[in-house]
């Protein structure tokens, strides 16, 4: 597994597991998972090895608003130790989870600020 020491996988794994709340189903098969397990297993696997930098596509899309907020917990508990890019087009997760967001329209950047300065320019309901 990548960055992860041989001896230390069955740790690592528990850890991964615990932060994205699929310790329950550690003996499951990934095929017998639902829709929201699998994204949250997707999420572990990009975790995993503690790569420092992780690029996320919609990775709650689809997801029923328990889910949702468990990946939320899960991102908030290692933003600290690693750079996220997230892509959503939920405002309400980009607010949540942004220090940085960055709005973009036909591929280029309209604006971009913290959650705070985008509310303050274009007022929470614009």
């Amino acid at each position: 597994m990548k960055g992860v020491v041989w001896r230390n996988i069955n740790e690592e794994v528990t850890r991964v597991l615990n932060i994205v709340k699929l310790a329950e189903q550690r003996a499951e098969l990934s095929e017998d998972l639902s829709g929201g397990m699998k994204r949250k297993l997707s999420l572990g696997i990009a975790i995993i090895g503690d790569s420092k930098v992780l690029f996320l596509d919609e990775p709650t899309s689809g997801m029923d608003v328990e889910a949702r907020r468990s990946v939320w917990d899960a991102l908030l508990e290692i933003r600290h130790s690693h750079t996220i890019i997230l892509i959503t087009h939920y405002m309400e997760e980009a607010d949540v989870l942004g220090d940085c967001i960055a709005i973009m329209a036909e591929g280029e950047i309209q604006c971009c600020g913290s959650p705070m300065f985008l509310k303050q320019k274009f007022g929470e309901n614009s």
